[in-house]
């Protein structure tokens, strides 16, 4: 034990090595916006202390050598793992955006190697400070042989140096819990010890992650489904439930008399709202998009149910549940309706083309069951096209693929066409890529990006580019998609798949905050929507808009998890979502206007920022529901049943009777008063904030008055200012504009929100904007 204790100074200071050298990695360094060292470090020890009993076990074999000299050597070359370990997961983290965990387990060999081989890594400077993290540990461990100028421990130091560590394996938090406590986003996963998190997460899937909390009994579980969207009569098949989805598109979109339009689904691969569209919070680098979301229906909240690509297609085609690790990894696919299924039986040829594999995800296996026969993979290419990385073709020659399918295909029929890209993934390697980070700078001027905040863009530079490049092969496709027979009667969705984690998150919830776009030849007028839908409503919504509009038969029991698109131009949430963010990690759930994040509860507002909230009532009802999902998840997993095959065999055509969107007992709504828009316009010694306040409700609201509020960084509140008390009818709505002094502050990040109160109390009555950034 007291050699033990002796030896460990030496390692530590190689992780200290290590922490510095990950600070100063150009993901680190655009993810913090503050010095994250101190909170690092004690992470890091606190890590360290944690298993310190683990690697006591490890190093035994050479604690017990009798020679001092020998057993340094001895211990260096077995703490030359943990080293090499860290660094391999700092090199995984850097590259991804996302720490591993158990993760890694969810995935075979090939698509592991397929993800390595497809990465960008850290090179160079890791490399450099792995090398000297492990030079420091021997020299260490060499002034300890020799005893020179190194501290000593007796048997007695050294066993309460273990009793500390085993008391601190079991007080302290695993690092799967702790890492995302306050929703945190590239900043926390900075933070993290990659060691402790693989470790902790790794055993935490091993043991079982609980689904439904222990003594919740089989009657309760069943009580919380009949309060939730999850609620079919059968228990045996809790997803099964009455198709009560409302045409909302139909109003929207203007019908055609002729025969029954082309759908054409664009998922872009890691496209976020961060970085597209209007008021993108590092900027929009899809200016093309931008232009065609003018002239579209455009979702500004919308989100995508799973953090990484293994769920998007059951999520958009199928509305469909995760199972353990994703719907298509199931052994056997349960009956089920899907989209692609009931306009392939009436009529629809489906069709899909990719730049990549099939077989990463199970995607091949998942879309042959769905009845796609046309599909265009990394083996359909031909000599001609070049390949830009591992993953495969680039999105520029995917397009040009695409298109010339689509010149040659049968016209007879109707289809229904998906395309997925992948150039806006590692390596972020692609044909004409010079030219690309060229453009980084020009779109920088474009966007007024202060000289002072470049260098976190520049760090990225080949992240950045990939947007332009992603963003000009969407141009080329519509251009020349304009040309094709059948243009005029098609639609066309984008979306991503979920947002890049590479560039730095603000909050754990903008991972999953992507852009929809509606854009047919026929839209008559755009619409800004700032509804919140998901992935999980655009096959119900499609389906209810065809059959409405173009006599597709549907069944009236679906296991749809959406209940459609909502089209209200003011802020608002119907839905009830379940987000996983990879095939492990599944903690994260969002009801009517508040999310739970990893147990805890926060405010959701327009823009989907969030704001911790103190709400018990809520808090048990979102609980209660997205353990309720859990449950009905797990059951679907563990037999194989979704749905009675009976039960989703009848065909009937649409009766707008009794549809609606809000079919789920939310956890919160808040719906009196809602701010949305908010707006910080810097000027020279103030701000000034404009912002929209909606009374949704059907009764005047109570007297208010508009709270702007500035914080910093940390929380801590700087300033505030008010406006004069309103009321407003039902229906009614309020421009209101708000100044807030700032001579006094430093240069520097701030965040500002906006929130209806109450005039004497200044509590919140009703739903605010929060964290809206201010540079100043």
């Amino acid at each position: 034990m007291a050699a033990f204790a002796e030896s460990l100074p030496a390692l530590i200071i190689a992780m200290i090595c290590l922490r510095v050298t990950e600070l100063h990695l150009p993901f680190a360094e655009s993810a913090s916006k503050d010095n994250l060292f101190p909170q690092a470090l004690v992470t890091d020890l606190l890590s360290m202390l944690r298993y310190a009993p683990l690697l006591f076990v490890l190093t035994l074999p050479a604690l017990l050598v009798r020679n001092r000299t020998r057993q340094s050597i001895a211990i260096g070359a077995l703490w030359t793992i943990p080293v090499l370990l860290q660094a391999a997961l700092v090199a995984y983290t850097s590259a991804s955006g996302v720490p591993l965990g158990s993760d890694l387990f969810a995935y075979s060999l090939a698509e592991i190697n397929t993800t390595i081989g497809g990465s960008t890594h850290p090179g160079g400077p890791l490399l450099a400070g792995t090398l000297l993290a492990i030079m420091l540990m021997w020299l260490g461990l060499a002034l300890r042989a020799h005893g020179d100028n190194w501290p000593t421990f007796s048997s007695r130091g050294g066993a309460i140096v273990l009793a500390c560590a085993v008391i601190a394996l079991i007080a302290a938090p695993p690092q799967t819990r702790a890492s995302a406590a306050d929703a945190g986003g590239s900043a926390a996963t900075v933070a993290l010890n990659k060691t402790a998190f693989f470790i902790d997460d790794t055993l935490q899937d091993l043991f079982g992650r609980a689904s439904v909390p222990t003594g919740q009994s089989a009657q309760s579980r069943q009580a919380a489904l009949r309060d939730t969207s999850y609620r079919g009569p059968d228990p045996a098949h809790p997803f099964e439930h009455t198709d009560r989805t409302p045409d909302t598109l139909g109003p929207l979109l203007p019908r055609v008399a002729s025969p029954q339009p082309n759908i054409v689904l664009i998922i872009v691969e890691g496209l976020g709202r961060s970085f597209s569209g209007p008021d993108a919070r590092l900027g929009s680098f899809t200016p093309f998009l931008d232009e065609l979301a003018a002239r579209s229906l455009y979702w500004h909240n919308f989100l995508a149910p799973q953090g990484r690509t293994f769920g998007v297609l059951p999520s958009v085609l199928g509305s469909l549940p995760y199972g353990a690790t994703g719907f298509a990894e199931l052994p056997t696919y349960p009956p089920h309706i899907s989209l692609p299924a009931l306009l392939k039986e009436q009529g629809y040829s489906l069709r899909f083309y990719t730049g990549t594999g099939l077989e990463f995800d199970q995607e091949g296996r998942y879309l042959k069951s769905e009845g796609f026969t046309d599909t265009v993979s990394t083996p359909d290419f031909p000599a001609t096209y070049q390949r830009s990385n591992d993953w495969g073709y680039g999105d520029r020659e995917l397009v040009d693929m695409t298109l010339n399918r689509m010149r040659t295909a049968p016209q007879q029929q109707p289809a229904l066409t998906v395309i997925q890209t992948n150039s806006m993934h590692t390596p972020y390697q692609f044909r004409g890529q010079a030219e690309y980070m060229e453009r980084v700078d020009r779109r920088l001027d474009q966007l007024n990006i202060p000289a002072a905040r470049r260098a976190s863009y520049t760090a990225q530079r080949d992240i950045y580019a990939s947007i332009l490049y992603a963003d000009d092969a969407l141009r080329h496709f519509f251009t020349e998609a304009a040309r094709l027979p059948g243009y005029e009667n098609t639609v066309f969705l984008i979306t991503g798949d979920h947002r890049l984690p590479e560039l730095p998150m603000d909050t754990r919830l903008e991972r999953y905050h992507v852009p929809l776009v509606v854009f047919s030849p026929r839209l008559k007028q755009p619409h800004s929507i700032k509804a919140v839908s998901s992935h999980f409503d655009i096959a119900p919504a499609l389906a209810a808009w065809l059959a409405n509009g173009y006599q597709l038969k549907t069944p009236p029991h679906v296991t749809w998890l959406g209940t459609g698109l909502d089209t209200s131009v003011e802020f608002r949430n119907l839905h009830a979502i379940p987000l996983k963010q990879t095939k492990t990690e599944f903690s994260d759930f969002v009801s009517g206007t508040v999310y739970l994040a990893q147990d805890r509860l926060f405010a959701l507002s327009d823009g989907l920022l969030i704001e911790p909230v103190r709400d018990d009532a809520a808090l048990a009802k979102a609980r209660a529901q997205f353990n309720a999902f859990r449950g009905a998840n797990d059951l679907m997993t563990r037999t194989g049943a979704l749905a009675a095959p009976s039960a989703l065999a009848e065909r009937l055509t649409y009766t707008p009777a009794a549809r609606e969107l809000r079919s789920v007992a939310l956890a919160a709504e808040h719906g009196r008063l809602g701010v949305s828009g908010l707006h910080i316009a810097p000027r020279t010694g103030r701000i000034t904030a404009t912002a929209v306040i909606v009374n949704g409700a059907a009764t005047p609201s109570p007297t208010f008055v508009p709270l702007l509020v500035l914080s910093d960084a940390n929380g801590a509140e700087l300033g505030e200012s008010y406006g004069k008390a309103i009321t407003l009818d039902p229906g009614a709505r309020a421009q209101v504009q708000l100044e807030l002094g700032t001579s006094k502050l430093p240069s520097g990040r701030y965040f500002a929100s906006l929130i209806p109160s109450h005039p004497d109390t200044g509590r919140p009555v009703g739903t605010g904007q929060y964290h809206v950034e201010v540079d100043r």
